[in-house]
């Protein structure tokens, strides 16, 4: 195990979220009208921050936990 922050894994999270976010936007703007549409914008906006908030918190407490692993032995 590494003691470093694991980059390799939140990038795939934030590529996965990117993906899933634009798929998203582009299925609202198809089939949502316009009145409805920025709200969809704003609330999938919503959910891609707060998930990519948590990936990080995620990473960053596995490094944490590996650093004080590896400090203790």
């Amino acid at each position: 195990m590494s003691d470093r922050f694991d980059t390799g894994r939140l990038a795939r999270l934030l590529t996965l979220i990117a993906f899933v976010t634009a798929v998203s936007l582009l299925t609202s703007a198809e089939v949502l009208g316009a009145e409805l549409f920025p709200v969809a914008v704003v609330a999938i906006g919503t959910v891609s921050l707060i998930t990519a908030i948590i990936g990080f918190l995620i990473a960053f407490s596995s490094a944490y936990e590996n650093a004080e692993r590896i400090e203790h032995s």
